[in-house]
């Protein structure tokens, strides 16, 4: 049982972060236009090649990430944000719908930290991170895939594939009221266009 002086206390903490961090973001909802305001993000691919060895399929790409204003304006706050980068390889069919034989999914969570002044990035599958002062570093580093291992599968010789990559700000991962205002705002769609280009094999 924790007494009023114990503040260490597990569950006394937590409930009493998740307080404060929902003071705040209903507080910026209510004080800060920045969150709605303008200077769109942009996610899209610079660049992007599969390649084969004797174990497979890989991939290596970078996908340029600009935040908008009102999504670096609640990183800076504190508020982690989390990104999806997409990888298929895709069967395609003359008469038929394409399909989509192998897919990957890299999950990417850029954080801020205010007493260190340092930006972290977290690949949630692995749990690897880094650690960078700039913050284009960190979207550089949320961005890059290196030797993304695709599939080990012989793929048919008489099929032709093509590679698509997507990536998208997952909105869902945001607290309930910056959510609420990433719905209602275009300003936080950070999302690209599938890039797809032919599987050269």
């Amino acid at each position: 049982m924790c007494t009023q002086k114990q503040l260490t206390c597990p569950s006394l903490w937590v409930h009493a972060r998740a307080l404060h961090m929902a003071v705040f973001l209903i507080a910026s909802v209510l004080v800060s236009p920045a969150l709605f305001a303008a200077g769109n993000g942009e996610l899209n691919i610079r660049d992007a090649h599969a390649w084969h060895d004797n174990d497979g399929w890989f991939l290596d790409a970078q996908y340029d990430i600009r935040l908008s204003s009102g999504a670096q304006e609640a990183l800076e706050n504190g508020v982690p944000l989390v990104f999806e980068l997409r990888a298929q390889i895709v069967k395609t069919h003359k008469w038929f719908w394409d399909v989509v034989e192998f897919e990957r999914t890299q999950r990417r969570q850029l954080q801020y930290h205010a007493l260190s002044r340092s930006y972290l990035v977290k690949d949630i599958a692995s749990g690897s991170q880094g650690v960078y002062s700039q913050l284009d570093d960190a979207l550089f580093a949320v961005g890059l895939i290196d030797a993304l291992h695709l599939t080990d599968a012989t793929l048919d010789s008489k099929r032709q594939y093509v590679v698509r990559l997507r990536g998208s700000h997952d909105i869902e991962s945001l607290p309930t009221p910056v959510r609420l205002l990433a719905y209602v705002s275009s300003e936080w769609d950070m999302n690209s266009q599938w890039y797809t280009w032919p599987l050269a094999r």
